[in-house]
């Protein structure tokens, strides 16, 4: 019998969805709707293998920290998309994050690379970045969410739809948002909700993040 979880993504886009929800993910795939949260849609979410990809975000030392063979985990969500893996001996966790970049640095898809400290699976700060640009040139803030206890689905509230990740390989939730974002004093509120793999509420609050100095 499939899970609850798999349930949740059998019917997506079969109605229950609002009608200010996307209709499509930043890639242009159809934006699936999870059936127990109303005018949701998931974020795309898969483990893979470390690719060339990451290359392109991460300085060279960094790089030499991550496994060769390491998983990653990518997300594709209505404005964002991020690659989440960690280093070779599990102290680091590292976010390419995607946009566009104000200051040319990097080219499409990543706009910049950041590096959290790990606790076990627990991230010691969101790690917040708010220099990528959407495709209308709107702020995206990214951060980091530690999944608590039995934690199946993070959902990220944005404007007139809940954005839904799923947790995966054990590592922190790379979110993105456009709304609650002060990018003159670098910080952005996040309205965070998780979820059981059936969808049950477990823990609803506000994560406050600022850019690390």
């Amino acid at each position: 019998m499939p899970s609850a979880a798999a349930l949740a993504l059998v019917v997506a886009g079969c109605g229950g969805g609002g009608g200010d929800r996307p209709s499509r993910l930043l890639d242009g795939r159809a934006a699936a709707h999870f059936e127990p949260v109303g005018g949701s849609v998931i974020a795309s979410g898969r483990v893979l293998d470390l690719d060339g990809r990451a290359d392109g975000c991460l300085a060279a030392p960094d790089r030499a920290s991550v496994a060769s063979d390491a998983k990653m985990v990518e997300r594709i969500g209505v404005d964002g998309e991020s690659l989440t893996f960690s280093s070779r001996d599990g102290s680091m966790v590292y976010a390419c994050d995607g946009g566009i970049d104000p200051a040319g640095e990097r080219h499409l898809p990543w706009c910049h690379a950041v590096v959290g400290e790990l606790d076990g699976e627990r991230v010691l700060d969101p790690r917040l970045d708010v220099i990528c640009r959407d495709r209308r040139r709107r702020p995206v803030a990214y951060a980091f969410v530690d999944p608590v206890s039995g934690a199946h689905w993070i959902g990220v509230r944005q404007d007139g739809y809940v954005e839904i990740y799923e947790v995966l390989a054990g590592l922190p939730v790379r979110v993105a948002a456009v709304r609650g974002i002060d990018v003159e004093n670098d910080t952005a509120a996040f309205e965070v909700t998780q979820y059981d793999a059936a969808g049950r509420e477990l823990v609803h609050g506000e994560l406050e993040a600022a850019v690390a100095g």
